[in-house]
């Protein structure tokens, strides 16, 4: 989205209320995956220390920013577990001070890196929530999408988590791997909920320019699956989490009562965050402020007591309200309309009569005196209604 002309100082006037979320971008991996278009790199010994050193800087130039103790805190990356336990415990050390017990505490984790010293050290930094990348429990899709772990390891890396005394375990699957089946699909998300697990994310692969994934559907050795089979088995996870227990919350989210993520809530709230590494966003104050995708810009930023460089983007005025719509609408129960009002002065519906008056009519969204929220058949193809939101903006 483009700031209107004079953003910028529009956003300066727009109240700052500091973050009670904290986002840390770990930008390492043991091996790139063919479909992803996050930042990250190769692990190298020598950056990974310095990398954890610049975050402590940029850190601590950020903490007028934060409002401790706070409510969140979510290492990702990349694949954060990379780094060690030795790394690890002191990147999570200069977190610690910011937090209490109240707080949800989640690492982004490969199986593949889940060991003793590495548990031990998420333990010891108050980490309480662990979200795995499993992505598949079937072996010929992972060797696709360029996964290092098996299934089995996949398994044993929940087992060692929670024998360490972190129950809250989230895991991610991916739907639409070129050659998986519904049945193959069931039966990933089957045996993720067998897991006893808190939380589950489903997403539709989406196969980005300038991946691996890309070059092999562009040179035809691998076919995308059909938008129909996709569809069918969006749904089927919605049938079979529901059935283990877990309630649907947001497009792509699942989770037993009271483990839904509140990180990611900040999100789809439009609230106050502060990011921080290689690649990470901040929002605070109307402004978002996305630091470079580049390790060495990033280190070399920091070394020498300067900010990382970083792009600016003012979010006022209709802008900010199309955003605000926008995420609120991922959410199952939709956009609380008195908080919007309470944010903007004036009803969503009546700000975006265009868009949401026509969708209304449809049946694609539903209106009530509390709420606005996509209809269930409409969830699956939302981005297009969130694009003529932005479109009126």
């Amino acid at each position: 989205m483009t700031p209107d002309k004079g953003c910028k100082q529009n956003c300066d006037q727009v109240s700052s209320q500091p973050a009670k979320s904290l986002y840390v971008h770990v930008p390492f991996c043991l091996a790139k995956c063919r479909y992803c278009d996050f930042y990250s790199i190769r692990l190298q010994g020598g950056l990974a220390g310095a990398f954890v050193a610049a975050a402590a800087k940029e850190l601590t130039s950020r903490l007028q920013a934060l409002d401790p103790p706070l409510g969140s805190v979510f290492l990702g990356g990349g694949t954060p577990t990379v780094l060690g336990g030795q790394l690890l415990g002191s990147l999570l050390a200069e977190i610690r001070p910011l937090i209490d017990g109240r707080v949800e505490f989640t690492i982004e984790a490969n199986p593949g890196t889940i060991e003793p010293a590495v548990v031990e050290a998420m333990v010891q930094g108050g980490v309480n929530r662990v979200s795995i990348g499993v992505q598949s429990f079937d072996g010929q899709e992972l060797s696709l999408l360029g996964r290092i772990h098996t299934p089995r390891q996949a398994q044993e890396a929940v087992g060692t988590v929670k024998a360490a005394g972190i129950e809250n375990l989230s895991l991610d699957l991916i739907y639409g791997i070129p050659g998986q089946t519904m049945d193959s699909w069931r039966a990933s998300v089957s045996r993720a909920l067998e897991l006893g697990i808190e939380h589950l994310s489903c997403y539709a692969l989406s196969i980005e320019e300038g991946t691996e994934l890309h070059r092999l559907r562009e040179s035809g050795q691998v076919q995308e699956m059909n938008e129909s089979l996709q569809k069918e088995c969006y749904y089927a996870a919605i049938e079979l989490a529901r059935s283990g227990g877990l309630e649907h919350y947001e497009i792509s989210n699942f989770a037993r009562p009271g483990r839904q993520c509140r990180h990611n809530l900040t999100y789809w709230h439009n609230e106050p965050y502060i990011g921080i590494g290689p690649g990470a966003a901040s929002y605070l104050g109307g402004l978002r402020q996305t630091n470079r995708r580049d390790l060495n810009a990033y280190l070399a930023a920091l070394g020498s007591g300067q900010s990382p460089p970083a792009e600016d983007e003012c979010l006022s005025g209709r802008p900010s309200m199309a955003e605000t719509i926008m995420l609120g609408l991922r959410l199952i129960q939709g956009l609380d309309r008195s908080q919007f009002i309470s944010r903007y002065g004036q009803d969503a519906a009546e700000a975006f009569p265009n868009s949401i008056g026509r969708y209304a009519v449809m049946g694609v969204l539903i209106v009530t005196p509390s709420h606005i929220r996509l209809s269930t058949p409409a969830i699956f193809v939302a981005d297009s209604v969130l694009a003529d939101i932005l479109a009126e903006a």
